[in-house]
């Protein structure tokens, strides 16, 4: 019953009629192959269109054309719906895949061709063997052009044919199949391109995050801290519960804008201007409102800094100001950043009753990472407290100076 499924398959059909449109391609090329012939052959007629060296000579002709097609698409949508092909289109309309989807248009147009014209041929010639094999069984003679032993077996070697030209046209259309993937789906060239486009785009997602975490945790940890010591001094520090409530409002419209902006970001909205991003020139006003008493020492010329890492050593402070916030028994913190052949940033703070945990968590991988990115480095160490040494929880980054 295997040998038989062929004939049974709606696929071999299907592909059957992806074929016939090859023919029905190949048909255009092969009239004006027929013009040329003709005029060389004037006596020849009809018979050019149908030559076998018409056929061939035509074939650098479809091979030419085909990598002029103006729409790849119509070519993968029929292989997918008529053939069962699957596979991934390519991204773009590279050199790569134009070329090879040559290749399959030009073996469409030829192999159809090929099957196109036999079908053409054998179907009617199929009739005629069984008509004259009937002729045959009930006593007459065959008639037509051809009489032999194959037209008085007629009821037997008509069907044959037809059912030989059936599972030719299975194969045709199996070994099409298998090679649509690698002449219409993605060649290793467009897997690269979308493996580094992807690495892209999570690379960018997880800078996202990054930003995420860095401005709006800082922002909501300095906006509890502040409120915390404004609901409990608003009665005995007026004018100081006042200051820090406002700081409170300054650090929430900070943090809504950058908010906006990276959400923006996520959306690919590319058309809404992204306000300036903080660098290093913002340190005061970072260490005014983040609600840790900061002892700011500056050396060096920031002007001198390169963009990207004055933006980079800016949200590694900030980070490391937002775990103060977070675990240190006494929100104040010293912060050194000199600025020599490198920039060196240092932020100190009382380590907490309890150590943090270890470098592992968010906050700290994502500054070893922005570290990493600009080819620096970024480490913390604490120091448990003793007797004579509260203790201290130490940030330290290296950065390259870049180019102002």
């Amino acid at each position: 019953m295997r040998l038989l499924a062929p004939l049974r398959s709606g696929a071999t059909y299907r592909g059957w009629v992806w074929l016939i449109l090859g023919g029905a391609l190949m048909m255009p090329f092969m009239l004006v192959g027929a013009i040329g012939y003709n005029w060389f052959h004037p006596e020849s007629g009809f018979e050019g269109a149908l030559h076998p060296v018409v056929f061939a000579a035509v074939v650098p002709l479809v091979a030419a054309v085909s990598l002029l097609l103006p729409d790849r698409e119509v070519e993968r949508t029929a292989a997918r719906r008529l053939l069962g092909a699957e596979f991934t289109s390519p991204a773009d309309d590279t050199w790569n895949s134009r070329w090879r989807t040559g290749c399959w248009f030009t073996l469409h147009a030829v192999v159809g061709g090929v099957l196109s014209g036999v079908t053409l041929a054998l179907a009617p010639f199929t009739v005629y063997l069984v008509v004259n094999g009937a002729r045959t069984v009930f006593g007459g003679e065959p008639t037509g052009v051809y009489a032999g032993w194959i037209a008085q077996w007629g009821l037997l070697t008509g069907p044959v044919l037809l059912a030989a030209l059936a599972y030719a046209v299975a194969a045709a259309a199996a070994g099409m199949r298998a090679l649509a993937p690698g002449l219409l789906g993605q060649g290793a060239a467009d897997r690269l391109a979308a493996s580094r486009a992807e690495a892209a785009r999570l690379a960018a997602r997880n800078r996202i995050a990054r930003e995420l975490h860095d401005s709006v945790g800082h922002a909501l940890s300095v906006v509890v801290v502040q409120s915390e010591a404004a609901s409990r001094l608003i009665g005995a520090d007026p004018e100081f519960a006042s200051r820090a409530m406002a700081a409170v409002g300054e650090t929430a419209r900070g943090a809504l804008a950058e908010l906006d902006a990276v959400i923006g970001a996520l959306r690919e909205d590319r058309e809404r201007p992204r306000g300036p991003q903080k660098d290093l020139a913002d340190l005061e006003a970072l260490a005014a409102e983040c609600g840790v008493e900061v002892d700011l020492h500056v050396a060096g010329d920031r002007d001198a800094v390169g963009r990207l890492t004055s933006r980079e050593a800016y949200r590694i402070v900030q980070e490391a100001l937002t775990n103060v916030l977070r675990h240190a028994d006494e929100p104040r913190a010293a912060v050194r950043l000199d600025i020599g052949d490198e920039v060196a940033v240092l932020v100190a703070s009382p380590a907490a009753r309890r150590p943090r945990p270890r470098p592992g968590g968010h906050g700290l991988i994502g500054t070893a990472e922005r570290a990493a990115v600009l080819g620096g480095t970024a480490a913390a160490e604490w120091t448990a407290p003793t007797a004579a040494d509260p203790g201290t929880w130490t940030v330290r980054a290296a950065l390259p100076k870049g180019n102002a």
